[in-house]
């Protein structure tokens, strides 16, 4: 019994990595703009706002999260940090697990792959295990039209995964210029 917790746990990392490695290509343009120092008002804005290959990336996640039929979305909010990062919360319930998934994740694009280099190498990573170094999925090749020269992915455990209740995921991942950082996902019955 006490094997489950820690099964469920590497299916359903399996799962949210689908999500970040999803073949999907196709784009929507909505944005959050600042509208003065105290308010934000939603508007829609030309795709010139927004990093072109970010924004395929977000829509490819999001389609593969609401076309799979073994997960309820109930939860997706996406907002625009700048025109080169975005910030994703969202929540889904896994039918087959009767579990939900809570994920946090920051998304940014930078110019050049040296860039997203010095930015990961300057992150305090010290609670991080170097997971992988070999991509194996589709988005970013789909997104950018090859695979990608330089892949790292960083991984830190946060409690025991025996405990669900009290652990949490986070993940740190560079794809050439762009880092994705899942800053917490949860587990909850």
């Amino acid at each position: 019994m006490q094997l489950k917790p820690i099964t469920t746990i590497a299916v359903l990392s399996l799962l949210f990595a689908s999500l970040l490695v999803a073949g999907c290509t196709t784009s929507t343009t909505s944005t959050t703009n600042n509208t003065n120092q105290t308010t934000s008002t939603a508007t829609t804005s030309t795709a010139a706002t927004h990093d072109a290959f970010l924004e395929k990336y977000l829509a490819a996640i999001k389609n593969v999260t609401y076309a799979n039929s073994s997960w309820n979305v109930s939860a997706w909010k996406l907002e625009w940090i700048n025109s080169t990062s975005a910030h994703l919360q969202d929540a889904m319930r896994v039918k087959t697990a009767n579990q939900t998934l809570s994920y946090d994740t920051t998304y940014t694009v930078f110019p050049t792959t040296q860039d997203a280099t010095n930015y990961l190498n300057a992150m305090n990573k010290a609670a991080y295990s170097l997971s992988s170094t070999t991509y194996t999925g589709t988005a970013y090749q789909k997104a950018t039209g090859h695979e990608p020269q330089v892949y790292k992915n960083y991984v830190w455990n946060e409690g025991s995964p025996s405990n669900i209740s009290e652990y949490k995921r986070h993940e740190i991942s560079q794809l050439d210029n762009f880092i994705v950082i899942i800053n917490s996902w949860k587990i909850s019955y």
